[in-house]
C-alpha cells in the first residue's frame, strides 16, 4: 500500500490520450487502475489498440501502466510491454531468481546503493509482463487498521520488509509491487484505513490478488468474515474526520470471485512516453 501520492487532477492527460486512454475528457480506465496511477502502483494488464508511436503503427499491445516523476517533479507516465523473456538483475542469484520465477518465494529484499544511499529493495517477478519488479521499500506504507484491526508495530515492520502478515480474523496481506493495489491478500476484499493528507482514510477494495504459498500456487479465500462486515458498515458510515475511498465495487462474492479470476487469467523499467 502506499496511499495516495497524486490528485487525479495530476494525472498527465496528455500522455494518456497519446495511447488512446483518453476520450474528451474522459479516463478510459477503471477505476481501480487510476487508483493504482495514483498511489504509486503498476495497473492491471490493459489492452491498446491502433497506436502510433515514433513513426511506427501498433495494432494492438497488452501493456501495464505506471507514473514516475521527471527531473522537474511533474508525473510522467511508464509504459511496461509484455516482454518475451525475463532478464534477470545482476544484483540477484539464479538460485533466487529461479524462486521468483516458479514462485516458491513471493519476493526477495536486497540492500542497493541509490542516490548514493543504501536503500533496502524488494524484488519480485510479474508473470504478467515477464519482469522483475524493484520497489523501494521506503514507499511503502503499512495500513493502520485491516478490516478494523489494528496492526502492531512488529506486524507494520513486517510488513514494510515485505513479509506477509496475519490478523487475529485470518486476513493476511503482503505489499507487492505487482499488484494495484500494492498489496496481495489471501481475502478477496478488505476494508483499510491509511493515513493521507493528514488524516485517516479508509478504503474498501474488492477483487484483491491472491497470496502466493510456499509451493507457487494462490492462496485465498471466498469467506470475508465477520470483522469484514463490521469494517463495511464502518465504511458506509465513516466517523467524524474520517475519509472513504472506494477503490472498486462490486455487490456479491460471486461478482468479487470473477474479477479475480480475470486477473489470474493474464496467467526491467517501462520506457517512458
Amino acid at each position: 500500500m502506499y496511499g495516495e501520492i497524486l490528485n487525479e487532477k495530476d494525472l498527465p492527460m496528455d500522455q494518456l490520450r497519446e495511447i488512446g486512454l483518453v476520450k474528451g475528457e474522459e479516463i478510459l480506465l477503471d477505476r481501480r487502475d487510476i487508483h493504482a496511477l495514483l498511489s504509486g502502483s503498476r495497473t492491471n494488464l490493459i489492452r491498446l489498440e491502433n497506436i502510433f508511436r515514433s513513426g511506427v503503427e501498433i495494432k494492438e499491445m497488452d501493456v501495464k501502466l505506471s507514473l514516475s516523476r521527471d527531473s522537474l517533479g511533474h508525473p510522467d507516465l511508464l509504459v511496461h510491454p509484455v516482454y518475451k523473456q525475463a532478464i534477470t538483475p545482476s544484483f540477484i542469484s539464479s538460485n533466487e531468481a529461479d524462486q521468483l520465477l516458479t514462485g516458491l518465494k513471493a519476493n526477495v529484499v536486497k540492500s542497493l546503493e541509490r542516490g548514493g544511499m543504501q536503500r533496502d529493495m524488494l524484488i519480485e517477478y510479474d508473470w504478467n509482463t515477464r519482469e522483475f519488479v524493484i520497489t523501494d521499500t521506503s514507499k511503502i506504507q503499512a495500513p493502520l487498521e485491516i478490516n478494523g484491526l489494528p496492526l502492531t508495530p512488529y506486524q507494520k515492520d513486517r510488513y514494510l520488509s515485505g513479509r506477509q502478515i496475519e490478523l487475529p480474523d485470518g486476513s493476511m496481506v503482503q505489499a507487492s509491487g505487482t499488484a494495484p493495489e500494492g498489496f496481495r491478500s489471501n481475502r478477496m476484499a478488505l476494508v483499510v484505513s491509511l493515513l493521507m493528507d493528514g488524516g485517516i482514510s479508509y478504503l474498501l477494495y474488492q477483487g484483491l490478488n491472491a497470496l502466493i504459498d510456499k509451493q507457487g500456487e494462490t492462496m485465498q479465500e471466498k469467506s470475508l468474515g465477520k470483522a469484514y462486515s463490521k469494517a463495511l458498515a464502518r465504511f458506509e458510515k465513516p466517523a467524524a474526520g474520517g475519509h472513504t475511498h472506494l477503490v472498486e465495487r462490486v455487490d456479491s462474492v460471486e461478482a468479487i470471485s470473477g474479477k479475480n479470476e480475470q486477473q489470474r487469467s493474464y496467467g526491467r523499467s517501462g520506457f517512458s512516453r
